[in-house]
């Protein structure tokens, strides 16, 4: 069995793409990953958006090792879909980790409240004028 990182796509259509392209292929993958149950890949997918570089190299920054490992074992079903919906088989993707992106999830109410403070800074005068707990 030829798996698609042995497969040879020189003579395969390199059709070009945009950035709004691949995100739009990227939610459809979403979307087929939740009708077939497969919630745990789907969710590393909304967690990482691909980034479009040259030479069709999509680039995927995930918050910790563990998304990443387990998006590497989905990458060769993403990768044929992805390349089969953009008619692009010059397609690679490459999964970088950023703890710092972590930082985007809140967890605790404390969290979820400095959060939402630093979209709205009026916030924490609304908590004091009314004498509100987290």
């Amino acid at each position: 069995m030829v798996t698609d990182e042995e497969e040879n796509f020189d003579n395969h259509p390199r059709t070009p793409f945009t950035q709004e392209e691949l995100q739009e292929a990227w939610k459809k993958y979403y979307f087929k990953l939740q009708e077939l149950g497969e919630k745990n890949i789907a969710s590393i997918l909304i967690a990482g958006a691909p980034t479009l570089k040259a030479n069709f190299s999509v680039i995927v920054t995930l918050p910790n090792n563990l998304m990443k490992s387990q998006l590497d074992k989905g990458k060769p079903k993403l990768l044929r879909f992805l390349r089969e919906k953009l008619n692009n088989y010059g397609i690679q993707i490459t999964i970088e980790v950023n703890e710092v992106v972590e930082k985007k999830f809140a967890y605790t109410p404390q969290e979820k409240y400095e959060k939402l403070k630093e979209k709205n800074p009026l916030l924490e005068k609304l908590k004091n004028t009314f004498g509100l707990d987290i």
